[in-house]
């Protein structure tokens, strides 16, 4: 008996533990669905709503505010554990896509942008909180494995679906859809995490703090400050330009001494292997989403493709990314192979963009796009887990959680820089193909930095 007790201890799927399963993994599924076909019906919801101009921050306006709600939501289920944070969370993000079914303008669609990443991020930390609480420590890491295939699917299905739903019938019905499909597996989910946890595992005893100020904390404080200068940079693309120049480089200064406090010391300087780890990761991972993003309307309003064919194209990044998180696998967990697979991924990455452009340029065929989507993807498949890897090899015990942290953070702002400073650019007039030039050179930092030796 003794010898059994651990074998029913390691199983994942149980009795009790299912429902639970079953309930993240559906909401994971839709919130990752959204996150990708966003990128093929946006060209197409913004031109209806009347104004292409707002188009690069209806894109970046979840990856914003989620950096508020990844801060918030960790230290509210500290505060008083994972379930108000998830009925609000969950709130603000279903209010977020109604919001988007609805919405009459521009405007309104990215408010409710805005509310999603608020949401989102808050719900996408909950989650992780829930599956400590709720899943035994032996099939844990099955259970994570879980969730990265609840993400895997939707990048490979979700541009495509999205694309023809939006041919079929309107851009309108994908957010409807996530909209109903989100509601049913939060109420799912509240409905199996009704039980109470025991008082010590809510962390409901800090007295000594102001409830708002143990929910935003100082973290909190500097990501907001940062969402707001990220949206500042985002509106200065609807603004004439010399004063829109101006406010880009005022926020952009801000925004980089924000950036210094919140990464790692020697981040923007790239001292230390794990500080040009984290730029590194946030160079790629700005190159490949600016590239698809600006692709993707490329190709509905440049070269007129419908959103099932620019769905397809972009599916073939998604392709590429699984292939090169399985090709990477094979390789030991080795600083060597870490410093290896990081430049290749580096070079894929450039390889892929300049694919890009010299099809905006010159006109290279379909193929060869799809070829360049597909080296992107499987740049970035290879180089998330061996920068993550290498990056926590390389950092202190005690400052692991700052360098996941600043792994994701960093990407996040670079993201929303990136996005924001090509969608001033092409209001000037400029063309696509300078827009992808500049993201080449992007790339191409990002190959400096790998040959540098970011991973010593």
């Amino acid at each position: 008996m003794r010898a059994r007790t651990p074998d029913l201890q390691e199983k994942l799927w149980t009795a009790r533990t299912w429902p639970f399963i079953a309930s993240v993994l559906a909401l994971m599924t839709f919130i990752a669905f959204e996150s990708f076909a966003v990128t093929t019906v946006l060209p197409v919801a913004m031109a209806d709503l009347g104004d292409i101009g707002w188009y690069s921050f209806a894109y970046a306006a979840t990856i914003t505010t989620a950096l508020i709600g990844m801060v918030v939501g960790g230290n509210w289920a500290d505060r008083s554990g994972p379930r108000v944070p998830l009925i609000v969370g969950g709130s603000i993000f279903l209010f977020g896509l109604a919001l988007s079914v609805v919405a009459p303008e521009s405007v309104t669609f990215v408010l409710g942008r805005l509310l999603q990443g608020i949401g989102g991020g808050i719900d996408s930390v909950i989650l992780y909180v829930l599956i400590a609480r709720h899943i035994p420590e032996a099939p844990r890491p099955r259970m994570f494995g879980l969730l990265t295939a609840a993400w895997l699917v939707p990048s490979l299905a979700g541009p495509v679906i999205a694309g023809a739903l939006t041919d079929l019938m309107t851009w309108r019905a994908v957010f409807g859809i996530v909209l109903a499909g989100a509601t049913v597996s939060l109420l799912a989910l509240l409905h199996v995490t009704r039980t109470p946890v025991r008082p010590r595992e809510a962390g409901a005893a800090r007295p000594e703090r102001g409830v708002w100020s143990g929910i935003i904390g100082r973290n909190g404080a500097l990501a907001c400050l940062a969402a707001a200068l990220l949206v500042a940079l985002h509106l200065s693309s609807q603004l004439s330009p010399p004063v829109s120049v101006l406010v880009v480089a005022v926020a952009s200064v801000a925004l980089l001494a924000t950036a210094r406090i919140i990464l790692p010391a020697g981040t923007l300087l790239l001292r230390g292997g794990p500080q040009r780890l984290v730029a590194l990761r946030a160079i790629l991972g700005a190159t490949v989403a600016t590239t698809n993003l600006y692709l993707t309307l490329y190709l509905q309003s440049e070269r007129g493709y419908p959103p099932t064919t620019a769905g397809l194209v972009i599916a073939m990044g998604a392709s590429g990314w699984a292939l090169g998180a399985w090709v990477q696998g094979r390789f030991p967990a080795t600083q060597a192979s870490h410093r290896r697979l990081v430049l290749q991924a580096a070079l894929l990455v450039a390889t892929g963009t300049a694919l890009v452009l010299i099809y905006t340029g010159i006109g290279l065929p379909l193929w060869g796009l799809v070829i360049g989507c597909l080296a992107m993807g499987a740049g970035m498949g290879t180089a998330y887990p061996r920068l993550a890897s290498a990056t926590l090899a390389l950092a202190s015990t005690q400052d692991h959680g700052a360098y996941s942290s600043a792994l994701q953070s960093g990407e996040s702002m670079g993201i929303g820089v990136t996005t924001a400073l090509i969608a001033v650019v092409l209001a000037t007039g400029a063309t696509f193909t300078l827009a992808f030039g500049i993201l080449l050179m992007l790339a191409g930092a990002g190959i400096v930095i790998a040959l540098r030796g970011a991973v010593t």
